[in-house]
């Protein structure tokens, strides 16, 4: 058997088809990478938010920091600025209290009211004070990460800085409210301290027959008083000496008065006015007694004066109560001439010249200026009649 090969066969079963090795893969990849991208821009967008909110939070914080700096340093000056208008007020204060502690028949009453009244208000500014605390708070340090805490402090410091911003604006207007009362108790205080002179001319008018040495502390104190134009401790100080020597003088005087009490007290009023009426502004005290260097009695009469040239000129007579007795008698009137020209003598050293010493003539002759002749009075009885040039020149001391 002749075997042949079998023929060829070709099925044509169409165009060849590319068949993947694994169809699941491509498809997988592509979602993973989508989603992947989303995922990265979230991230990234999420990220930028917390990033612009972050910035934002700390530029918050810094401004805030910023605020509050100046607010604790604003508070501070304002705070040390309230500190000495109070000392000067509560300075004020004192002094004014220390014023208004002088007696009222020492001072003017219609000036110390003003300076009681403005007083009073200042007090009451003074104790209208306003609650502060410009101590400086803690800050939170380190700065802190996270936005939220950031936002956190910088409410706590915008908070703070309301605070003292609120508490140095009360504590300015304080200030004002007690420069303005200091201002005006100081003004009242001074028109107060000059008021007082013209008072004091009369208190002192009305103490005539004080002894000189409390007369001339008296006008002394007024006098400084008068230059006090400064209101200041000092001015208080020497309101207080006015007092004490304005009590010494009407003390004095209270005792020279007891002394001249009785029946013939009104005519001792009239020989000590009249020896001032003619003494030239010396100062003079009187002293009576029954016996004065051995006159006094029997229709006798003595006295007595010395000089000096302090404080302008002041003198001491001495009169026997005969002279008050008698007064009005010529011959009593030309003896009170003689004893006040010795003592007119500190005013008119110059005139007096060589009778300085041996002041006899210079008394005699002054009295027979005033037109005192009688001898028994002037002065020529004891001492004889003085030269005639003498007299002459006594003429000019007035």
């Amino acid at each position: 058997m002749t075997t042949e090969s079998a023929p060829t066969v070709s099925l044509d079963s169409g165009p060849a088809l590319a068949v993947p090795d694994d169809p699941g893969t491509p498809r997988r990849s592509r979602s993973v990478v989508a989603w992947t991208m989303v995922g990265i821009a979230l991230f990234l967008l999420v990220a930028a938010g917390i990033l612009a909110v972050s910035a934002i939070a700390n530029l918050r914080f810094d401004a805030a920091v910023a605020a509050h700096r100046v607010a604790v340093d604003d508070a501070a000056a304002i705070g040390e600025s309230t500190a000495l208008a109070e000392a000067d007020a509560g300075e004020s204060a004192e002094i004014a209290a220390s014023m208004l502690a002088a007696p009222d028949g020492l001072v003017d009453p219609t000036a110390k009211a003003a300076l009681s009244t403005a007083a009073g208000t200042l007090d009451t500014v003074i104790g209208a004070a306003p609650h502060t605390d410009f101590a400086e708070p803690t800050r939170p340090l380190p700065r802190p990460v996270w936005f939220a805490d950031l936002d956190r402090a910088s409410d706590l410091l915008a908070a703070e800085t309301e605070r003292l911003d609120a508490e140095a604006r009360a504590s300015s207007a304080h200030a004002a409210d007690l420069a303005s009362a200091d201002r005006s108790t100081a003004d009242a205080g001074v028109a107060y301290v000059a008021a007082i002179a013209p008072v004091a001319a009369a208190i002192e008018a009305a103490n005539g027959s004080a002894r000189n040495i409390e007369r001339i502390e008296y006008r002394n104190t007024v006098e400084e008083l008068a230059s006090a134009t400064t209101w200041d401790h000092d001015a208080a100080a020497r309101i207080d000496q006015y007092v004490a020597a304005a009590n010494a003088l009407q003390s004095t005087h209270a005792a020279e008065e007891a002394e001249k009490a009785g029946p013939l007290y009104d005519r001792r009023v009239a020989v000590e006015a009249y020896a001032r009426s003619i003494a030239g502004g010396v100062l003079l005290e009187f002293d009576w007694a029954s016996i004065v260097i051995g006159y006094g009695e029997n229709g006798s009469a003595g006295g007595t004066a010395t000089w000096d040239t302090w404080e302008g000129g002041l003198s001491t007579i001495t009169l026997s109560n005969s002279i008050a007795e008698r007064w009005g008698d010529p011959t009593i009137v030309a003896l009170v001439t003689h004893e006040v020209g010795h003592a007119i003598t500190s005013k008119c050293l110059d005139l007096v010249g060589e009778y300085a010493n041996n002041n006899e003539p210079w008394a005699t002759a002054w009295a027979i200026g005033l037109g005192h002749t009688d001898p028994n009075g002037n002065g020529e009885w004891l001492y004889g009649h003085p030269p005639d040039e003498l007299i002459e020149r006594s003429k000019a001391c007035r």
